[in-house]
């Protein structure tokens, strides 16, 4: 009688090896998961972050799109020279929009896609940016109000 006793053990660790690679496959799934919410929640969190803090200090902004500006104008390959006008007044056709655009909704709005895109998990990103959205928003209308 102990033979299929015997046969029964090793079908049970068969069976438990299975679970224990499922069960370690799954969490390591979630794991990945997680880790990829949350550096996108942060990313996300401190982008509306650089267009609240551009709104508080609009130097700031333009110091950065002036860099952007040269870098974008320096990367023009050396071709005809119509297309290369057509591509330097676009990229400056950018440059002025961005410098034109409200950053106090961009805050908002970037606040507002990591609390809505970025959870669960309820990450300290998720936490913050739904602290700042309301400041944001504020920041915003008050510069909607004052440009009417």
């Amino acid at each position: 009688m102990e033979p299929p006793a015997k046969k029964t053990g090793k079908k049970e660790k068969k069976f438990l090896k299975v679970i224990l690679t499922v069960l370690g496959v799954y969490i390591l799934i979630n794991l990945i998961v997680y880790t990829d919410v949350y550096l996108r929640a942060r990313s996300s969190y401190l982008k509306g972050v650089q267009y609240l803090e551009w709104f508080e200090e609009p130097q700031l902004k333009k110091n950065f799109l002036d860099k952007w500006l040269k870098e974008r104008l320096h990367k023009i390959p050396a071709g005809e020279k119509s297309e290369n006008e057509i591509l330097k007044k676009a990229i400056e056709m950018q440059y002025k929009m961005q410098m034109e655009d409200n950053d106090a909704k961009n805050a908002y709005f970037w606040f507002q896609t990591t609390v809505e895109c970025f959870q669960p998990p309820r990450s300290k990103y998720v936490r913050l940016a739904e602290e700042k959205m309301a400041i944001a928003k504020k920041l915003w209308d008050n510069s909607a109000a004052a440009q009417e």
